[in-house]
């Protein structure tokens, strides 16, 4: 092995001892690796036991995190950022989260750095760190422009006291509940005063995150999953900041439609419980069944699904409870109506995909799907338990079902148009006419509608409560348009002709 090798090895094993990245102290590490480096260092090992070392370690962090991290890169970019905030903001532009006097305005300019890094349009937000000399706002620009939100992660944690430097010998994480709990708080903190969708301010992922904390043990909480948390709750944040963001965000989802057709049970033993999915042009239902024989019940609950390909050989599923969509277009909590979840298929020498075994996304607990799903073969019971007349079938969330009929049908260079068909009208309580009529949809109202086409998803959603929404699926805007009072505070009109 090269000189350089050894000495890049042997650094990255000591900067993980000696800030208790992923063990919380020198001791937990050393029976871990079998290697005293409460006494040594890893300059000692043989060139062997280093590269070994370090990519067993790095293998570990894989796993914890579905493939989805690199220790090597996370190292790479914690050297950078941990130089640039020692040499330029370390001194006057850092707060100690673990101290109770904290000036207000030391947080207040944090969250505008933050701020600054979400924001879609780098110069008209220069006012958001105007506090910064010019030396400091060009740093920031560089970072924001070339840098990762995993790097932007690790800068802010500097920031705010949360890890210690890169360089750091004195980086024992004995108290890491408590800090978890502090980097919980600040987030919250952050994300109440933001600009940001409602989606993004309720946090869900940190109710998760503390979900999974609380299911485990406190040893299987390290200072990389504060990284970890940062890095994940930036990426929803910037993603919800505005429209257009969750807009061209959804856009580049990649989306897969595998031949899931038939029933599945959860146990590889077929019982009462079981599931089936129903493919749609963008997406499945998902159907939950759960038959109550004593009570001759049929009971099911209704989700949405769509399946995306991350990278090569990685399927994730996004899942939606049936209540999620009336959450969301009245600004509810919608913690956990929603998840991502990994996917591993399996498939029979036929190519059939037998088995769909789930597991939670980058250590989130899993509120909607079970471990695994079994394709049932012999399905005969099933199909005709669904067509038994004298089973009393019951949508369990029939009250916030709805239908979304995408009935957009022009654009022009200001307006957008949609159809209105008769369940429209008469949601709308509008009088029947022998002509066509149109929800005419001014684009000024919000940046993201100038990025409409045709073939994306927008229309008119009508609940079975009777509210009538436009929707903007990709973006998640939603405006309620019941009313001639709620269609002319957005400037929508209902027109027989397109101008």
């Amino acid at each position: 092995m090269k000189d350089s090798q050894r000495t890049k090895y042997a650094e990255m094993i000591n900067v993980i001892a000696n800030t208790c990245l992923m063990f919380c102290d020198r001791k937990s590490m050393s029976d871990h690796i079998d290697y005293d480096m409460e006494t040594n260092n890893a300059s000692s090992m043989v060139p062997f036991r280093q590269k070994s070392t370090f990519c067993e370690l790095a293998n570990e962090v894989s796993n914890w995190f579905d493939g989805d991290f690199d220790l090597e890169t996370l190292l790479c970019d914690y050297k950078i950022a941990s130089d640039c905030f020692a040499s330029y903001f370390k001194r006057s532009y850092s707060i100690d989260l673990n101290s109770d006097a904290i000036a207000e305005n030391k947080r207040e300019q944090i969250f505008s750095i933050i701020n600054f890094f979400n924001s879609v349009d780098t110069e008209s937000s220069i006012s958001e760190i105007s506090f910064l000399n010019s030396e400091k706002i060009s740093i920031l620009k560089k970072i924001k422009g070339n840098k990762t939100t995993l790097f932007q992660a690790i800068f802010i944690l500097l920031m705010v006291g949360l890890i210690p430097s890169y360089t750091s010998k004195k980086g024992s994480a004995k108290q890491i509940m408590r800090d978890f709990h502090l980097l919980m708080n600040f987030l919250r903190e952050y994300a109440r005063q933001a600009n940001i969708a409602e989606q993004a301010r309720s946090s869900p992922v940190l109710i998760r995150f503390e979900t999974w904390v609380k299911e485990n043990d406190e040893d299987e909480v390290r200072r990389i999953d504060l990284i970890i948390i940062t890095k994940i709750f930036f990426d929803v944040v910037y993603g919800y900041s505005s429209a257009e963001n969750t807009f061209l965000f959804n856009k580049q989802i990649n989306y897969i439609y595998p031949d899931l057709d038939g029933f599945w049970s959860d146990n590889e033993i077929p019982g009462s419980h079981f599931w089936k999915f129903e493919k749609l042009s963008n997406g499945y239902y998902l159907y939950e069944y759960n038959l109550i024989s004593e009570n001759r019940r049929l009971e099911y609950t209704k989700h949405e699904c769509y399946i995306y390909e991350e990278k090569k050989n990685k399927i994730s599923f996004y899942v939606c409870h049936p209540t999620f969509m009336k959450k969301m277009v009245e600004n509810d909590n919608t913690e956990f109506l929603q998840e991502w979840v990994n996917c591993k298929i399996t498939e029979n020498k036929e190519c059939k995909i037998t088995r769909l075994s789930f597991h939670p996304t980058i250590r989130v607990s899993s509120p909607l799907l079970p471990k695994n799903l079994y394709h049932i073969e012999d399905d005969g019971f099933y199909i005709k338990t669904l067509q038994n007349p004298q089973l009393t079938t019951i949508n369990l969330f029939a009250e916030d079902d709805y239908t979304l009929i995408l009935n957009h049908y022009a654009i022009t260079q200001d307006y957008l148009y949609v159809i209105l068909d008769k369940t429209d009208i008469r949601m709308l309580n509008l009088p029947d006419m022998p002509s066509a009529r149109y929800l005419k949809i001014p684009k000024s109202l919000n940046s993201c509608l100038d990025m409409l086409t045709l073939h994306d998803e927008w229309g008119i959603c009508n609940f079975n409560n009777g509210d009538c929404y436009f929707v903007v699926v990709y973006s998640m805007l939603r405006f309620k348009i019941n009313t001639e009072e709620e269609r002319k505070q957005f400037g929508f009109e209902i027109v027989d002709r397109i101008e």
